[in-house]
């Protein structure tokens, strides 16, 4: 927020002084506190909302371009200057390994008549592969990974991946966006969909 905080009446005022340098963590501090297990985390995560979006990239098999789509809510905006966007993927997983290998990838905002786009690429390799026969997509301009009838779309690609946990933490360099006036927005929330009118 631009250096400024928010008081509990909503109105912005400066910081009391300079923030400090961050030095990492205390080693006094544990980084793995006892008592919170994973169960315990996921139950606290579901009450956070977030948005829904397909993430799709592509191998190359003797020169045949292969796609694949799955479904994610871990998209997070970075930096805008330059602009950067983030996305987690399970570290056993065969998307995180072609995306390892491509080092692009498209994102298409889910609006809320999209739900079953979000329930069908949730589901296994093999049955994404049919569902992506069957749906409407158009190569990237810029990556020519597929594109959904969405919301909103962007075109990444790999700056950076960290391995964090179980899941691989990718940094993705924005090169296209665009946004199309839906009429509402899917989010998740408590480990179901929901849609969200715009307005």
């Amino acid at each position: 927020m631009n250096g400024c905080t928010a008081d509990l009446g909503g109105q912005l005022r400066e910081p009391p002084g300079p923030v400090p340098e961050f030095d990492g963590p205390d080693a006094s501090m544990p980084l793995r506190p006892s008592g919170i297990t994973a169960d315990a985390l996921r139950d606290t995560m579901r009450d956070f909302a977030t948005g829904v979006a397909i993430v799709a990239t592509y191998v190359e098999h003797t020169g045949i371009r292969v796609h694949d789509a799955v479904t994610v809510n871990s998209l997070t905006s970075l930096s805008l200057s330059p602009p950067l966007v983030s996305i987690s993927l399970r570290r056993d997983s065969r998307f995180r390994a072609d995306l390892e290998t491509s080092r692009v990838w498209s994102i298409s905002i889910l609006d809320g008549e999209s739900q079953w786009l979000a329930a069908y690429f949730a589901r296994e390799r093999i049955e994404r592969a049919a569902a992506l026969g069957s749906v409407r997509t158009r190569p990237g301009p810029h990556t020519g990974a597929l594109l959904f009838d969405a919301a909103g779309w962007l075109e990444c690609v790999l700056e950076r991946g960290y391995e964090v946990g179980d899941h691989t933490l990718f940094v993705g360099a924005v090169v296209g966006s665009g946004t199309h006036r839906k009429s509402s927005r899917l989010v998740f929330l408590r480990g179901g969909y929901h849609v969200l009118p715009s307005g």
